[in-house]
């Protein structure tokens, strides 16, 4: 039972990723990677400026919206579990599911229409009377691309998440005399541990290794590693040192994985 998804993981996880691994020792002759065995691709990349600037922008872009998306799809599933009646939280769920399965890529290009200098947004602004701004570009942007692609998957999982826990123990909290901040706090939150800390590892990797909204919405300035590995390889077919920071995102994600996994592990 357990050789296909082994299978799977092997074919199109482990293979893809040694020869990923492999690539970064290889050197470019002529535009063309050659094999070869040199640390030169590791040394350049993880020593270039423009590597570390790109790592610390994607890092702190990822870990704001991190925040950001969190504080945006807690009360919102706390509404949809807890509040709304049973019989409409199917349209709920379903209302959600449905940017899931549109178009990423169609989603930050309405986003660009809407944040453009002619757009809905500095259309209402000129209307009201005050001076247009200029919305593309930038951390703001930035940011509305990632709520955009992680928001309704960060709200679904919080929403089952909360779904399983006993509203019993909730009640109970209240009648023994807690607040609603520590019912909060030290009830709610514990029971949902593990479905949030599941949602903050799906918020980072998802926007860490992010490329459309980068590339459409804060017009690739600064760039985030993403950007950094096509203008890498752009740049005299350099594939090898592209593949070194492709290996630096993946383990920087695989870190934030597994650290997760043990934090909500621990006993509470």
């Amino acid at each position: 039972m357990a050789l296909p998804p082994l299978l799977w993981q092997f074919i199109f996880f482990i293979l893809p990723m040694s020869f990923l691994i492999i690539l970064t020792f290889w050197k470019v002759e002529s535009y063309k990677p050659v094999p070869a065995f040199i640390l030169d691709n590791w040394i350049k990349v993880l020593s270039s400026n423009s590597f570390q600037r790109a790592f610390l922008y994607t890092f702190e872009m990822s870990l704001i919206s991190t925040v950001v998306i969190i504080l945006i799809a807690l009360p919102a599933a706390m509404i949809i579990a807890l509040r709304v009646s049973e019989k409409y939280q199917p349209l709920f769920i379903a209302l959600l599911i449905v940017p899931v399965f549109t178009s990423y890529v169609l989603r930050a290009y309405a986003w660009q229409i809407i944040l453009s200098p002619n757009g809905l947004i500095n259309w209402v602004i000129s209307f009201i009377g005050l001076d247009t701004q200029y919305m593309l570009g930038g951390d703001l942007a930035l940011q509305i691309g990632y709520i955009t692609l992680c928001l309704p998957v960060v709200i679904l999982i919080l929403t089952f998440a909360l779904l399983g826990i006993d509203k019993s123990h909730l009640e109970a909290a209240s009648n023994l005399g807690c607040l609603p901040y520590q019912v909060f706090w030290y009830v709610l939150i514990p029971s949902i541990k593990a479905g949030l800390f599941l949602a903050i590892t799906t918020i980072f990797m998802l926007t860490f290794a992010d490329y459309i909204a980068p590339l459409l919405l804060s017009g690739s300035n600064p760039p985030t590693l993403s950007i950094l590995i096509v203008d890498t390889i752009k740049s005299g077919s350099q594939w090898p040192r592209a593949a070194v920071i492709g290996i630096v995102m993946m383990f920087c994600i695989g870190l934030v994985l597994t650290l997760s996994q043990y934090i909500s592990k621990r006993g509470t």
